[in-house]
Order: structure tokens, then C-alpha cells, then sequence
């Protein structure tokens, strides 16, 4: 398996894992001696349920993507706490993730949050200043929610914390 060689590239600093249709968790420590890596994408990976544990080795890393992962559960709350020079992060059709962890407060130089098309309830969540998740992530300069409201058949777009437009 490919996956189990990846850690043996401990000068990799951009990754991107794609068209997995096999994979439901990552091989224990596959991360972890990638210690240079400042770019992770992780996208169509249709049976993937969970993120590696060892996400949190990842110190260098500056942006995090992860796309149409139907089957992804969460973020991991101990994964994401190491992620110490996280910039930017970006979630776009991950339909089961209901929540984000508490440890996205501690990414203190997250600059920039994307949720797109992510099912009703995370968006829902992540309403400015009125939801449960919404205090995990206002210290965040730059917030993008696109969400799709089926009731309405409406996309509403929220940028940069400020600004809510609603597109028929």
C-alpha cells in the first residue's frame, strides 16, 4: 500500500491525497516524520471515516483542504490542536461532520476558514455570532460558509464574518 511508504519522504512538503476509494482510516503514524510538509489535501476519499491521529505531528503545516469525503465522521480535536502554524483551512462537501472541535480556538494564526456544501447542520452551527459553533471560530479574520438550504433552494454565502448574501 502506498500509504504505509509515505513516512519514510520525511522532506515532502506538499502532499495530496486523492481518489481513494478504498481507504476508511490512514495507517497508524503515516505522518509523523513528515515534519517539513506545509501543505496537505486530502480529497475524494469516498470511504474515509476518520482523519490520522498523528495530524497533530504536523507543525509545519500552513494549509489543510479536505474535499467531498462523504463518509468523514469529524475533525480530529487532538489532531488539530498541534497544527500550530495552520493558516488556512478548508472544508468542502464533507456531508457527515455535524461539528467543529473545540481546539480549532487554539490555531491562533488560522487566518482563513472555508465550509462549503458541508451538510445543514455544520453550517447551521457556524451562524455568526447565534450558534454553537460560532465562538470556535470568530477569531478567525477571514470566515466563508456556503451552505446549501434544500427548504429554499437557496445558497447563502457568508465571507469574511461580515457580509451575508443570498443567492437564488
Amino acid at each position: 500500500m502506498v500509504l504505509n511508504s509515505i513516512s519514510n519522504l520525511s522532506s515532502l512538503t506538499s502532499l495530496d491525497i486523492c481518489d481513494d476509494k478504498e481507504t476508511d482510516c490512514f495507517p497508524k503514524e503515516f505522518l509523523r516524520n513528515l515534519t517539513l510538509l506545509e501543505s496537505l489535501s486530502i480529497s475524494y476519499c469516498e470511504k474515509l471515516k476518520v482523519l490520522p491521529e498523528d495530524l497533530a505531528s504536523l507543525v509545519t503545516l500552513k494549509s489543510l483542504s479536505i474535499k467531498v469525503c462523504e463518509k468523514l465522521e469529524s475533525l480530529p480535536e487532538e489532531g488539530l490542536r498541534g497544527l500550530e502554524s495552520l493558516e488556512s483551512l478548508s472544508i468542502y462537501e464533507c456531508q457527515q461532520i455535524a461539528l467543529l472541535p473545540a481546539s480549532i480556538q487554539s490555531l491562533t494564526k488560522l487566518q482563513r476558514i472555508q465550509i462549503e456544501f458541508c451538510g445543514r447542520e455544520l453550517g447551521r452551527r457556524c451562524e455568526k455570532g447565534k450558534r454553537e459553533d460560532w465562538y470556535k471560530i470568530a477569531h478567525i479574520p477571514e470566515v466563508s460558509i456556503i451552505k446549501v438550504m434544500m427548504a429554499a433552494a437557496s445558497i447563502e454565502v457568508a465571507v469574511a464574518s461580515d457580509v451575508l448574501v443570498s443567492l437564488l
